[in-house]
């Protein structure tokens, strides 16, 4: 169908855009008067809806494994048990054609006679649609950031998905041998686009390469004892209903597969890493490619969800920075015992390393501030030891749209410090941030539409909320939480500031040194670590950073609009039940609620 590709290129480029409220308005048009086209383009809305969501989530095999457990039930016929298409000129093009198309379609419709839900909706697509044609723009644009990347990148990705492949039903194994038989093709693919990305000057630079190749040498090792091995044979032993005979022919299937499909396709990647290392001709953050600035400050937008310039973005972290700092040193220079205790690391511990044991004392500590929920279940793994050293502390993997209620955490032991560190990365990962927030909404039965549509500054800025929040129900003396949670703030803007800096602004590694020096670093090492660090993951800290303000100043908005009627666990309710969505669409609809707010007020004061 033609909207597949939309959605393919809108997972595998990020090309969003954010346009102002102004411009979302005037696509806005005047009332019909006839009471038939109002019904008419509401029931059609609803069928291009079911559409777009089921050509997103069929676009790939990991996709609609992940997103749907009863595809059938969805009607999703003949889904593609690929992993879909790496970006190539052919594609590129295909995918602006058919945008154009979409974007047709959508202004067909009366934007009045569409309900609530389907306005919001028709905003975020008009939304994405409009960034897709600023970044299809130039056709270097698609090429500035790759798939591989030291942090984030899909060699890093794969395994872990790969690992955690819901297996339903007996049909799901052999759905799972046609995607380890197309991990070949798939990274021969992206190999190309890497290559191009060489040609077009690029590429990754050495320092950021030489991470990548780190991390496939070390996925590498022991072939005959891969993770992906061990993990399915458990998998299979434990699969109800299955022979003997099955299992045992699975098990092989599956070890063939690894070792002849899918460590080869690494082998194949780490061969050209190697090649095209030297050729990386960009040594910069985005902002320094041809055309840049516009390029990051779009990626911005639809990273971050906000409209803000990057300048604006810049003065208000500073703006930030200087706010927490203030407060820190206000608080210290207040309690000389406390200043030493901050000081030498000596501030009141927690002590507890069981994750399930701090998930449910979140859980109930958080039951007057945010609402209530249905009861879900969910486990915490240890990322394996192989992945360890390149894996981020934890993170939460998304359950399927009809089965939420099965949940999977994961952490990274070596990358915690403390047990009150795996508290917070907790909050941030379970109680109340992805995890809750994820399956909250769901619950309320939203269409699945809008899981396609999902902002990653509204979810990270949600989670970075949740964790910064929960320093105050971790046990400790207030104001010992107060400086826990102002250092973690503090921390997070000035990497952030980093990120922005030299991405959307055109930072060199001499402004880098000379935020660094203003908070006590003074290696150049460390200086250039932080800088090869942020190229090689451009903007990959906005959606934390800005999510969390933009989201923190929401509530205060909302606190002084309403004053003795605010109710946080009411605001938390809004924003969570309103779902992932831009920060102005999300603004634009909270003047209603407000309102809303204060005849509940009245109404409870008569």
């Amino acid at each position: 169908m033609k909207n597949k590709r939309y959605f393919r290129r809108l997972a595998s480029l990020i090309l969003i855009l954010t346009l102002c409220a102004g411009l979302l308005s005037s696509c806005k048009k005047d009332p019909p008067e006839d009471p038939t086209t109002l019904k008419d383009d509401s029931e059609e809305f609803y069928l291009l809806m079911d559409e777009l969501f089921a050509e997103w989530v069929s676009a790939d095999g990991l996709s609609l494994n992940y997103f749907l457990a009863d595809p059938d039930s969805f009607g999703i016929e003949d889904p593609d048990l690929t992993f879909g298409e790496a970006t190539s000129p052919a594609t590129i093009l295909e995918g602006i054609q058919e945008n154009q198309e979409l974007l047709e379609r959508l202004n067909e419709f009366e934007y009045n006679a569409l309900n609530r839900d389907q306005q919001i909706v028709y905003d975020i697509l008009i939304r994405n649609l409009s960034l897709i044609d600023i970044m299809y723009s130039d056709p270097d644009f698609p090429y500035y950031i790759g798939y591989i990347r030291p942090i984030n990148g899909i060699q890093i990705q794969l395994p872990i998905l790969l690992a955690e492949f819901n297996f339903r039903t007996e049909e799901d194994f052999d759905r799972y041998f046609i995607l380890l038989d197309d991990v070949g093709r798939y990274f021969g693919e992206i190999i190309e686009f890497e290559r191009e990305r060489v040609r077009r000057g690029f590429f990754l630079s050495d320092a950021n390469v030489d991470k990548v190749i780190e991390h496939i040498e070390s996925f590498l090792t022991d072939r005959e004892d891969n993770l992906l091995i061990a993990i399915f044979d458990d998998i299979a032993n434990q699969f109800p209903g299955l022979s003997s005979r099955q299992r045992d022919e699975y098990i092989q299937r599956n070890r063939d597969l690894i070792l002849d499909s899918l460590l080869p396709a690494y082998e194949m990647l780490l061969a050209e890493m190697r090649d095209l290392r030297g050729m990386g001709a960009n040594e910069a953050g985005l902002a320094s490619l041809p055309g840049g600035a516009e390029y990051a400050a779009a990626y911005l937008s639809y990273m971050t969800g906000s409209d803000r310039t990057p300048q604006n973005v810049d003065a208000l972290f500073e703006q930030w920075m200087q706010t927490v700092f203030m407060e820190l040193v206000g608080t210290l220079t207040a309690d000389p015992q406390m200043m030493a205790a901050f000081s030498y690391g000596t501030l009141t511990q927690i002590v507890s390393d069981d994750p399930d044991i701090y998930l449910i004392r979140l859980q109930k500590a958080i039951s007057e501030d945010y609402p209530q929920m249905a009861p879900i279940s969910y486990v915490v793994r240890e990322v394996h030891e192989r992945l360890q050293e390149h894996v981020s502390p934890a993170f939460y993997l998304t359950p399927a749209i009809d089965r939420f209620y099965d949940n999977v955490i994961y952490i990274n032991p070596p990358s915690i410090t403390d047990d009150l560190s795996l508290f917070t990365i907790l909050a941030h990962e379970g109680y109340p941030g992805h995890m809750y927030q994820i399956v909250y909404y769901l619950q309320q039965s939203p269409h699945p539409v809008r899981r396609a549509l999902g902002n990653t500054g509204y979810s990270e800025g949600w989670a970075t909320y949740a964790e910064m929040e929960s320093y105050f129900y971790a046990g400790l003396p207030e104001v010992e939480a107060s400086l826990q949670r102002l250092s973690k703030i503090y921390d997070l803007l000035f990497l952030g500031r980093i990120d922005l800096g030299v991405n959307a602004l055109g930072w060199e590694i001499d402004q880098v040194a000379d935020l660094c020096l203003e908070i006590g670093i003074s290696d150049p090492d460390v200086v250039m670590d932080i800088y090869e660090m942020v190229i090689g993951n451009p903007l990959f800290y906005l959606p934390y950073c800005l999510g969390f303000i933009e989201l923190s100043l929401l509530r205060e908005e909302a606190e002084k609009s309403l004053r003795s009627d605010f109710e946080l666990v009411e605001f938390h309710r809004f924003f969570l039940d309103f779902g992932s969505a831009p920060f102005p669409l999300i603004h634009e609809h909270m003047f209603d609620w407000i309102t809303d707010e204060r005849e509940r007020a009245r109404s409870r004061a008569a």
